[in-house]
């Protein structure tokens, strides 16, 4: 039998102080209490490295 997963993808913007790794642990503490777990970060690059934008996927096994 396959498992079949749900996947949701989670955004955090760059700030004029950078970004808000705080919130992240809370998002990610939250989103683990209800059975997500990270799979994947995507970290885009623009002109000289600089990263605008941070992506986080997560998945859990769907419910029903």
């Amino acid at each position: 039998m396959t498992t079949a997963w749900e996947n949701k993808i989670l955004t955090y913007k760059l700030a004029w102080k950078g970004f808000d790794y705080a919130q992240m642990e809370q998002d990610l503490n939250d989103y683990g209490r209800e059975g997500w777990e990270v799979v994947q970060t995507i970290i885009p690059a623009l002109g000289a490295g600089q990263t605008l934008e941070i992506a986080v996927v997560i998945k859990r096994p769907a419910v029903g």
